[in-house]
């Protein structure tokens, strides 16, 4: 298979580079790679390899894991103590267990990827190709691994962002089972390329792409199978007035808040760009602001933030201008910033107004007087919400959960918790994997059932 060499520094790694014809070859030997092997194993077997592929990965001496600590800092920019410490974050829900649980949730009984359940069985698609989006690595595990535990062979299109950890993902399930390493292909092209795309996904059964709305849209034209797509989505935090009723309750809290802002950089769809503060507290807004200013710094020292390029330094610089031009009636401060560096920026505003940042560890602080108004508010952007970090006392934390799921929030968890998601949390507010498989159903008929 042709290669490419990706140097990085002083390492190196060899990536396949395919033509379209060979795309086409590749991803006609993983189906039947699949067809030969995966289908007849049993899901429990399936688990197992998956389970030990992950364990694996949880171990700090592992060769692959310790590759992609040398090699994704330079590769995607961030820092080696993020990755170090995200990198197993993403990984560790991944447990044979968890994904067992899951099944037996989304399907009933994971048993019936086996075969015939009752009057009922599920079957995973031929093929799963995978178009993932280029904001954090190690995004390719969970539709890696998940589609092999379905009988499906996998075509992973890692993001232009992050072509290291899918083929070393790929290569490490060889560790464990070759043969079920045969069922993936791990390819990248440009977006857009008309002949790669029509050799990747004439054999699809299933197409599942993660990106921008735009980009969503315009695979849509290319793909003949069925299309998921998750397109852009922002999340968010939220404190009541109950919960700063004292400087170490705010302290605890901006200390949770920033590390759910500084994780990734804000470049993950459950990063919070904007927390939405309620005033009338022990603590007032720019005590908190300045408590999360503190926090930041802290932060920046455990998990260093990425090196910015030109234009990254621009918007941040840009976010930070707004800020400062915004007034105040109350005549507040509206900005708190890294000083020397663009290491975090706080832009504080009134109202409930939802517009995202320019990432980076900028976060706007929006102070509100009712947070009850803020369900009402996120209506208009219901499409593109996907995670709400609450920290409100117990008396609210139902009725405000409940109400912003009707606004189409789709996690609702502790602040804190806003990076460290369980397996079961339901992307776009869809099933992990429910949607992938396809039902078949016997009719009851004189004898059929004990035939199955």
């Amino acid at each position: 298979m042709p290669c490419e060499t990706l140097r990085y520094g002083p390492l190196a790694l060899e990536m396949p580079r395919l033509t379209g014809t060979e795309l086409r070859d590749a991803v006609e030997q993983s189906r039947q790679a699949a067809d030969a092997y995966l289908r007849r194993r049993t899901v429990d077997d399936l688990l197992a390899i998956v389970d030990r592929v992950v364990a694996n990965w949880l171990h700090p001496d592992y060769p692959p894991r310790q590759q992609a600590e040398q090699v994704l800092p330079p590769a995607t920019g961030f820092s080696p103590q993020v990755v170090r410490h995200g990198l197993p974050l993403l990984l560790e829900p991944l447990r044979g267990a968890a994904i067992r649980s899951v099944l037996d949730a989304e399907l009933g009984d994971h048993r019936v990827l086996d075969g015939w359940h009752g009057l009922r069985r599920a079957t995973g698609p031929g093929l799963i190709a995978h178009v993932l989006s280029g904001n954090i690595p190690g995004l390719a595990a969970t539709p890696m691994l998940l589609s092999l535990v379905l009988k499906s062979a996998v075509l992973i299109k890692p993001a232009a962002g992050d072509l290291v950890f899918p083929a070393l993902l790929a290569r490490s399930i060889a560790d464990v089972d070759p043969e079920v390493a045969k069922c993936v292909v791990v390819a990248y092209w440009r977006g857009g390329t008309a002949a790669m795309e029509a050799a990747a996904f004439a054999r699809a059964g299933l197409v599942v792409a993660s990106g921008s709305d735009a980009a969503i849209a315009a695979l849509t034209a290319s793909v003949p199978a069925r299309l998921i797509g998750h397109g852009h989505k922002i999340s968010f935090a939220a404190i009541g007035r109950e919960r700063l009723d004292g400087p170490d309750a705010a302290r605890s809290l901006a200390r949770s808040l920033a590390y759910d802002v500084s994780l990734w950089d804000q470049y993950g769809c459950l990063s919070p760009q904007v927390c939405y503060i309620e005033d009338g507290g022990h603590v007032r807004p720019l005590a908190f602001a300045e408590q999360l200013a503190t926090a930041l710094s802290a932060t920046a020292e455990e998990f260093p933030p990425r090196q910015l390029g030109l234009d990254d330094r621009a918007h941040v610089l840009r976010f930070r201008q707004e800020a400062e031009w915004r007034t105040h009636p109350s005549g507040e401060v509206g900005l708190l910033a890294s000083p020397c560096s663009t290491n975090w920026s706080i832009s504080i505003e009134d109202g409930f107004d939802l517009v995202p940042t320019c990432l980076n560890r900028c976060i706007r602080l929006k102070v509100v007087r009712d947070l009850g108004d803020l369900p009402a508010a996120l209506v208009a952007h219901r499409r593109h919400l996907e995670c709400a970090g609450l920290a409100v006392g117990a008396a609210r934390e139902v009725l405000l959960s409940e109400r912003l799921a009707h606004s189409g929030v789709h996690r609702v968890c502790p602040i804190g918790a806003m990076q460290r998601p369980p397996l079961c949390w339901r992307q776009s507010g869809r099933p992990r994997v429910a949607d992938w498989v396809e039902w078949t159903t016997v009719d009851a008929g004189d004898g059929i059932d004990g035939r199955l």
